[in-house]
């Protein structure tokens, strides 16, 4: 094996035993953060009736999201949808599996 396949296989069993430390640990990824704050900001802005923050909200974040090559009218579109949803109570998806201590990997032995 050469260099690089032994740096590549060292860091994919790095990876591997982190995420798997990260689970056991039910600690959240920064994914499942932003998930969480995108919620609070949208429905609590929403609440009490801060319109305008909100509008600030998502064209600062449209911004940055257009800047990394996203398309400005899909964009608009996905921010639309999202303050509909939120709007009507729809909630993201929680993580059943963290609630009850079901792992689907466990299940199936992978």
């Amino acid at each position: 094996m050469d260099r690089r396949q032994e740096r590549l296989e060292k860091q994919r069993l790095y990876q591997q035993r982190y995420r798997a430390q990260r689970k056991r640990e039910k600690a959240p990824g920064r994914d499942d953060i932003a998930r969480a704050l995108l919620h609070f900001a949208i429905t609590e802005n929403l609440a009490h009736g801060r319109h305008q923050d909100l509008a600030r909200l998502v064209r600062e974040i449209s911004h940055r999201l257009e800047n990394q090559g996203f398309n400005p009218a899909a964009t608009r579109k996905a921010w639309q949808e999202l303050v509909i949803r939120y709007g009507e109570g729809w909630s993201f998806q929680r993580k059943v599996h963290l609630l009850f201590g079901f792992h689907p990997d466990e299940e199936t032995g992978n």
